[in-house]
């Protein structure tokens, strides 16, 4: 299927448009710029979506769902890169044939709509920091989201394949309960790269959960999910396997990445005079903890 050629760790340079590697930096560039309210910032990312073509939108899907260190927490960088995520959630399904909107309302609400047909289907991305501890069910919000869909037949929930919990988690009992179809932003790369993407077959993805029976293991819901995928896109388990194989690749090199912000930080206060105070404030901060999750969920 290519995805090895798709998914070059090096950058192209052919790229016109955003390249995942500039979403940090037009993000900051936005958030400086007083005069625009956070909509704006918002609709000036949607534009640079829209201007990508599918193999950017390949690209970033295959980057997307890591919140940068350098976002403060809770802060307007870290909310435009969620909208940024459900923004690029929108586009692959329109690469994929369906109609989708993006739900400006934040809170209580699902992120993205997706309509195809006689359906709509209420979706919800999810980003994580990769020094993010101890995640749980709810940081899922699987429960929430078969609530929030409102009248939308079905409910998707797409989050980074590498931060879903790898044995055994309530997410998947309850994804199986509320029929709220988990995926990653991986999933929907590989769908839109498919040999023969059946969109009349999708419907069998919405309705995963009420044909599985109930289990909170990871390997038994994410192999229905698998055998559904490869069968509406003509796949082969080899092709998925290199795909998350390459993505997981990837994670390494953005672990580094993200690694090297704190190494940085760590420099900064190193220079601070009080050599008590220095030590204290990286203890505060959670540094080297923040570096050991990293590694951890890199495999590093």
């Amino acid at each position: 299927m290519g995805f090895l050629l798709i998914f070059d760790l090096n950058y192209d340079i052919n790229l016109k448009n955003m390249k995942p590697h500039e979403v940090v930096k037009k993000i900051f560039d936005l958030c400086q710029n007083s005069s625009l309210s956070f909509l704006d910032k918002t609709k000036q990312i949607e534009l640079e979506l829209n201007r990508c073509s599918k193999k950017e939108i390949l690209e970033h899907l295959f980057h997307a769902g890591v919140i940068p260190e350098c976002f403060g927490h809770d802060s307007t960088e870290e909310k435009i890169y969620a909208k940024y995520c459900n923004i690029l959630v929108a586009k692959a399904f329109e690469e994929l044939g369906l109609k989708a909107v993006v739900i400006e309302a934040r809170g209580g609400a699902p992120d993205v709509i997706i309509k195809y047909s006689d359906y709509e289907v209420a979706g919800d991305a999810k980003a994580f920091r990769l020094s993010r501890t101890a995640k749980n069910p709810k940081d899922f919000k699987v429960e929430a989201l078969s609530q929030w869909k409102g009248k939308a037949d079905y409910a998707c929930l797409i989050a980074p394949i590498y931060q879903y919990l790898k044995v055994r988690s309530q997410i998947y009992d309850q994804a199986i309960r509320y029929n709220v179809t988990l995926l990653s932003f991986t999933h929907l790369a590989f769908m839109i790269y498919g040999k023969k993407f059946n969109i009349e077959r999708l419907k069998e993805l919405w309705l995963a959960g009420k044909n599985m029976n109930r289990t909170q293991r990871a390997y038994t819901y994410w192999s229905e999910i698998k055998r559904i995928m490869l069968r509406i896109t003509e796949g082969e388990t080899l092709d998925w396997q290199k795909t998350v194989s390459n993505r997981h690749l990837l994670l390494k090199k953005q672990a580094e990445e993200q690694m090297l912000h704190w190494e940085e930080e760590k420099k900064k206060i190193s220079k601070l005079d009080h050599n008590v105070a220095v030590s204290e404030l990286i203890k505060t901060l959670k540094i080297d903890m923040k570096i050991s999750e990293i590694k951890k969920i890199a495999g590093l």
